[in-house]
This record gives structure tokens, C-alpha cells and sequence, in this order.
């Protein structure tokens, strides 16, 4: 996608980072030495939104300033431009977007001068577009006209396998300065359980947040639940029901990161490391091996993955719904 010049729509809930998917499509193609330029429609009025990304003459309107100004898409020139929330954008402002993306060209408020403009567009937005059609509150040949390669960025709460990893990811970028900072991976062996039970409304905008609150008041030792808020922290683990896959998720997670490593792992060294009681790891992997996802081997190499790493989250967790569920 990122080699195209076909627009992009991006469809996900508020935090699901929309705009950094955006920005390394730009990055990744030949336009990456342009500029990236994002506008959020959600912020805007109709009129500041046609002004700002078609720009304006001296003189157009009371406040226009001298000599006018570039729009938006003027500056995108040779780059790219991002139009976030465009579910949001006004009825009649669509109308002059579409005019816009398919002529590509600008003219600007009180000018009429035309000037072609070079841009790759990208937009997203947290709305149902197909509803938004059917209320006649969104242009269906706009949504045509945006949506040729659509990506579905899923919730957090739809990605467990990723949970971990950002979170580490955000203690490093939080940490890198510090010299007392403790190994990512330590960090949060006493409250990875919570963060798998939680589901995480926010996306990886909250749980970003609640990094930095953690790194905050607990920057060099492993936080404790307690340390946690009142929506994440639990005195029992969510293990029945669908948060069994949140556990199975989390033990895989662990395992096909110790196998990557070449660390050896066991039953109890998982629930040390996971804050799991040893009974509901040992069903877990239970249910594990007899679907074929992990071999449990004798010895220093411990448990291992057994399916490719990139099926071990997908559908094929279903089949591990005829498990048990993992009691205490």
C-alpha cells in the first residue's frame, strides 16, 4: 500500500493509533521526503476547515491575513496529507472535498487562480461510514472515492498478543534516560494478568497513559496490582469464560518470547513470571498441548511453541473454547 498513490481509508476506534499507521505508510513510500501533513475534521467548523485546506486570498474575509495563505493541501504538495475523523466532516464541506480529490487541484477562498496540487490522501476515521450514508449524512461517492484500500485497525482488546509489547515499549521511551531503569520484560510480571483481563476502552492511547503514570510512581521496581486503578485492578483473575483466551494469549506470548530468546521456561517459572497461580498455568497448558500449541519437553528446553508464531492468536484459538475453564 505504501508504494500506491490510491487513497487510504483507515477504520478503527479512538486510540487504536490511526494517525502513526498513516504516518508510516508516508514514511515508507517514495514520498517519504515530502511533507505529512494531518488535519482533524472533529476540530474544525465548516468554514475554518474549507480555509485551512484550500487556503485564501488577501482580503477574502474579515481576519484573512495579508498576502492570504497556503491551504493544507497546498503544503502537502509532493507528500502527504492525513484527514483524520472525516466521518466528521461537515455535508456540504464534502461536496468540495470530492471536487478536490478527484480534479487535484485547489483553488483558494476570494482567488481564482488554479493550482494543481500532488497528494497522496489518507483518511480515517472511528465512524460507521456505511450508517452515516444510509442517514444521508455522509456523500456515498466520497466514501468511494476514499475508500479503495481500506485497513481495519483492530482494538486493543482484539490484539492480546500486543499488549505486553507496547507496554514494554512504552516503559523503554519512558525510561530510556533513566539509570536505576529495570530490564522491560521485569517490569510488569506482577500486573501483566491485570492488563490481559482489562479491556483496555481507551486502546493503546490509555494503556500509553497508564505506562507513563506507572513509570511515574514506580520508575525502578516492578509495580504491584495495588498500584493500579480502580478499572484495572481486580483481587481475582478473570479466568473463565472468554478470559480464558486472555490467559492462554498471555502464556503464549510468554512462552514464544522465552523460545525467541533461547531462555528456557517451565510451568512454575511461567506463573513466577506472570503472577499466575500454578493451578491455572497447568490447565492452561494443558489445554495448550492437546490443540497443539505448545510441546512440553523434558529438561533445559522447557516449553516450546508449536505452531507458527503468527497463527497462535488467530482463529485458531477457538478450537480451545472445548477446554475447561481455568479455576484457581
Amino acid at each position: 500500500m505504501a508504494v500506491s498513490d490510491a487513497p487510504i481509508l483507515i477504520l478503527g476506534e479512538s486510540g487504536t493509533g490511526k494517525e502513526l499507521l498513516a504516518q508510516s505508510i508516508h514514511n515508507a513510500s517514495p514520498r517519504k521526503s515530502g511533507p505529512f501533513v494531518a488535519v482533524n475534521f472533529a476540530a474544525m467548523t465548516e468554514n475554518l476547515l474549507e480555509s485551512e485546506l484550500f487556503g485564501y486570498e488577501e482580503g477574502s474575509f474579515t481576519g484573512a491575513r495579508k498576502g492570504g495563505s497556503a491551504g493544507l493541501f497546498e503544503q502537502a504538495h509532493k507528500g502527504t496529507i492525513f484527514l483524520d475523523e472525516v466521518g466528521d466532516a461537515p455535508l456540504p464541506f464534502q461536496v468540495k472535498l470530492l471536487r478536490v480529490l478527484q480534479e487535484k487541484q485547489v483553488r483558494r477562498i476570494g482567488g481564482s487562480r488554479i493550482i494543481p496540487i500532488d497528494v497522496r490522501v489518507i483518511t480515517a476515521t472511528n465512524r460507521d461510514l456505511k450508517k452515516l450514508i444510509a442517514k444521508n449524512i455522509f456523500r456515498q461517492d466520497l466514501y468511494y472515492r476514499l475508500n479503495v484500500l481500506p485497513i481495519k485497525m483492530p482494538s486493543l482488546k482484539d490484539r492480546k498478543a500486543d499488549i505486553l509489547l507496547l507496554a514494554e515499549k512504552f516503559y523503554d521511551v519512558h525510561c530510556r534516560r533513566q539509570e536505576n531503569a529495570i530490564p522491560s520484560d521485569m517490569y510488569f510480571r506482577l500486573i501483566a494478568s491485570h492488563f490481559f483481563s482489562y479491556d483496555w476502552p481507551g486502546n493503546i492511547r490509555e494503556l500509553q497513559n497508564v505506562i507513563e503514570y506507572l513509570v511515574t510512581i514506580s520508575p525502578s521496581h516492578p509495580p504491584s496490582p495495588d498500584m493500579l486503578s480502580e478499572e484495572l485492578h481486580s483481587d481475582t483473575i478473570n479466568v473463565h469464560g472468554n478470559g480464558c483466551h486472555d490467559i492462554h494469549s498471555l502464556i503464549l506470548t510468554t512462552i514464544a518470547k522465552c523460545n525467541e530468546q533461547e531462555t528456557s521456561i517451565g510451568r512454575r517459572s511461567l506463573a513466577a513470571a506472570l503472577a499466575l497461580p500454578e493451578s491455572v498455568v497447568r490447565k492452561s497448558l494443558t489445554c495448550l498441548q492437546q490443540e497443539g500449541f505448545i510441546q512440553v519437553t523434558k529438561g533445559r528446553k522447557g516449553l516450546l511453541i508449536s505452531k507458527p508464531q503468527k497463527a497462535l492468536f488467530g482463529d485458531d484459538l477457538a478450537s480451545l473454547d472445548a477446554c475447561s475453564e481455568l479455576t484457581t
